[in-house]
């Protein structure tokens, strides 16, 4: 993992919250118009979600806050999904990616979690 910046972090969220208001804009061209513009809506609130987080708490908390979110999201993945609930999902994962997590080290973290059973600091989540 590496370091990012607070303010590039926010300028990335930025970006991908402004794609997902593009995506929210052309959903109505795709064969499932409804899916896609929920999937689009939950990605753009998670980002600004996350970008408040960061501006007001740090991105610590943000971090914190992403990883219950992701954790409790994962609970219920062996169902399928409404579209709001792929757009966050999707969302949570590339601020992850953003923060220099892959996919692999967000199971691994969550594995690691259950064994214990106890959340002892967010400093755990190394991010």
């Amino acid at each position: 993992m590496f370091p990012v910046d607070r303010e590039d972090l926010v300028r990335a969220l930025k970006r991908f919250k402004s794609l997902a208001k593009q995506d929210l804009l052309t959903s109505e061209l795709t064969s499932d118009p409804v899916f896609w513009q929920t999937h689009a809506e939950a990605r753009r609130n998670e980002y600004t979600r996350l970008i408040d987080l960061i501006e007001n708490f740090g991105v610590e908390k943000a971090c914190v806050y992403a990883f219950k979110a992701y954790q409790e999201q994962q609970q219920g993945a062996d169902e399928e999904q409404t579209g709001e609930q792929r757009g966050s999902t999707q969302a949570l994962e590339l601020f992850f990616q953003i923060m220099g997590l892959s996919l692999a080290d967000l199971k691994s973290m969550g594995e690691e979690k259950e064994e214990t059973s106890v959340y002892s600091s967010p400093l755990s989540l190394e991010c």
